[in-house]
């Protein structure tokens, strides 16, 4: 619930036009084994934002970023990096949702990367 109150309770601190990006994850949408709770936390967040957008005031926008594992967090870990995306392409979708004009969208780094 805390990314739901940061929107529910930071709306007053934000300027008009402004926006809030939230981070889900993929799986929300790849579950893998093991996960069923994170997925779910994943998949409200996202439904949140979806709905949140139709009703915040001022043109406040708001998105959720859902990328895959982070490349150097899977390094940090020992694990193999080979799965992970690159923390600077996390970062485009971070930027392409502040910066850009879309409300209550899920923003797939992988796809950001690509194009």
């Amino acid at each position: 619930m805390g990314q739901a109150n940061l929107v529910r309770i930071g709306q007053p601190f934000v300027t008009n036009q402004g926006s809030f990006t939230l981070t889900s994850g993929v799986l929300s949408q790849e579950p893998i084994k093991g996960s069923a709770s994170i997925s779910m936390v994943n998949a409200g967040l996202e439904g949140f934002v979806r709905a949140a957008a139709i009703d915040l005031p001022r043109n406040i926008r708001v998105n959720v970023v859902s990328p895959p594992w982070v490349t150097e967090t899977l390094l940090a870990r020992g694990m193999d990096p080979s799965i992970g995306l690159p923390a600077d392409k996390v970062a485009q979708a971070c930027l392409a949702s502040v910066e850009g004009t879309m409300m209550g969208q899920v923003l797939d780094p992988r796809k950001i990367a690509a194009t």
